[in-house]
C-alpha cells in the first residue's frame, strides 16, 4: 500500500508497434515454411558434404540470420550514440 492511501497510476496497456507486428508475421511465415519442408538435403560445408533434413538447414540459416542482424543492429546503435 502506498503512503496516504493513493493508488498507483495504471500502466498503459501493451500496444505492439508496426515493426513488432511485421516481425511477428514474418516469424510465423518462416516457421510455417520451415515446418513444411521436411525432405533431406545435401549441404556442402567448405569441403565436406552433409545430408540433413531441410527443415534443420532452414532453421540454422534463420538463426544465423537473426544473430547477424542483432550484431549489425547493436553496432549501428553503438555508433549512433558515439556520434552524439
Amino acid at each position: 500500500m502506498i503512503a496516504g492511501g493513493a493508488r498507483p497510476e495504471p500502466k498503459e496497456p501493451f500496444r505492439p508497434s508496426g515493426r513488432q507486428i511485421g516481425g511477428a508475421i514474418i516469424a510465423v511465415l518462416l516457421l510455417v515454411f520451415i515446418v513444411t519442408n521436411t525432405d533431406d538435403a545435401q549441404v556442402t560445408l567448405l569441403v565436406t558434404d552433409v545430408t540433413m533434413p531441410l527443415w534443420l538447414v532452414l532453421a540454422i540459416t534463420a538463426l544465423l540470420g537473426v544473430v547477424v542482424g542483432m550484431g549489425l543492429g547493436a553496432r549501428r546503435t553503438k555508433r549512433k550514440y558515439m556520434e552524439v
